[in-house]
């Protein structure tokens, strides 16, 4: 048996970096896999931010009105001495202009313009002040949302290179299965979405070494592949001999509890992680190890939200091993839930994990706290 951070550090060689396109429309949720730099300002012509008179210079009694600008209008109109034009909120604003007057400032009688106040402000929006032409824009590795969208698509762009989202082959293992619910994959499917990941269940194998390794084959066309059983010391336990056979064994057996069993492997460069069947041991080596090593393959920024709590009570443990205790968190302390690595609810009323290292035999007072995100 290897240490946890021997596992995690084995697990960490793996990476994914498969790119596709997609069309802007429909790239929500997905990360960009190049930097995004402009090509072109924004706005890309002057324009005011009011309705108002376009003026050289606003010092002057009266001015001759000569035109009118609205938005969608792209003339290149020019104005001099005492002429103004009529600009539309977002319509072009003449170079010579020094600023717009707002209506509500002005006077208009028979094409002559009087200013009845000075603004503070000259509401002419420069070209390329919100974007110059060459600025990064966003940087690879960002997520896209709601908000960055709509940038996106003021720069004319419809189609956006984006990390492509890795798809994962679930398998769920043991006769028991065609007579009990099989809890494992659905838990392990939500871990997968979670990182932001696709799962696939490819359906359950029956105690079968033939069976098991066709399976395997098939799930070989994923990018990851997991396995819930079938990873113990067993007689019907193939999953270990079926990988060495395929590919090779990474580690099988960590020094924790629950999860001892957790095995790791390669086939044809895909890493396989195998997990005990026993659901609670199952989802704490799924968040241990699978997740982080699906959020590096989502290219998702989430990470552990570690806080320090107060543990109510004591809790006893081997000193030779890590114990993944789940635990109820609220307002700065931990309750114990854990009943049996086989119990449901030893994982499913916890909101979060408290990880006690080697050396540890009793835990209690101030520990650190792994909350779900």
């Amino acid at each position: 048996m290897i240490s946890v951070p021997e596992a995690e550090n084995i697990l960490k060689k793996f990476k994914f970096e498969k790119t596709e396109n997609v069309d802007l429309f429909n790239s929500y949720g997905r990360i960009i896999a190049r930097d995004i730099v402009s090509k072109q300002n924004i706005p890309d012509f002057r324009k005011s931010n009011m309705d108002g008179y376009a003026v050289t210079s606003p010092c002057l009694e009266s001015y001759v009105l000569i035109d009118e600008v609205h938005a969608g209008d792209f003339r290149d109109l020019k104005i001099e001495g005492n002429e103004c034009v009529w600009v539309a909120t977002g319509g072009k604003v003449p170079e010579e202009a020094h600023c717009v007057i707002p209506v509500e400032n002005t006077i208009i009688e028979n094409k002559i313009m009087g200013i009845i106040e000075i603004p503070d402000n000259t509401y002419v929006v420069e070209k390329g002040s919100d974007i110059s032409n060459g600025d990064l824009v966003l940087k690879k590795g960002s997520l896209i949302n709601e908000r960055n969208i709509g940038l996106i698509a003021s720069l004319g762009i419809s189609e956006l290179r984006v990390y492509k989202t890795p798809k994962v082959a679930i398998i769920s293992t043991g006769d028991e299965l065609e007579k009990i619910s099989d809890v494992n994959s659905k838990s392990i499917a939500g871990i997968v979405k979670k990182a932001g990941c696709e799962p696939v269940f490819l359906g359950i194998s029956k105690d079968d070494k033939t069976e098991l390794r066709n399976k395997l084959i098939e799930a070989l066309n994923y990018d990851v592949i997991v396995t819930s059983g079938g990873v113990s010391a067993g007689k019907r336990d193939f999953t270990s001999e079926i990988i060495d056979e395929l590919g090779t064994v990474l580690f099988h057996g960590v020094m924790m509890r629950p999860g001892k069993p957790v095995l790791a492997g390669e086939i044809d460069g895909i890493p396989i992680i195998c997990m005990p069947g026993k659901v609670t041991s199952c989802i704490i080596c799924s968040y241990l190890f699978l997740y982080p090593l699906l959020c590096r393959y989502s290219n998702s920024k989430k990470c552990k939200k570690i806080v320090n709590a107060k543990i109510m009570g004591e809790f006893k443990k081997e000193a030779d091993k890590r114990f993944y205790l789940p635990v109820v968190y609220d307002n700065g302390f931990v309750k114990p839930v854990f009943k049996d690595s086989s119990h449901i609810t030893s994982i499913a009323y916890s909101n979060a994990i408290v990880e006690l290292k080697e050396g540890i035999s009793v835990a209690d007072g101030e520990v650190e706290v792994w909350i779900y995100d």
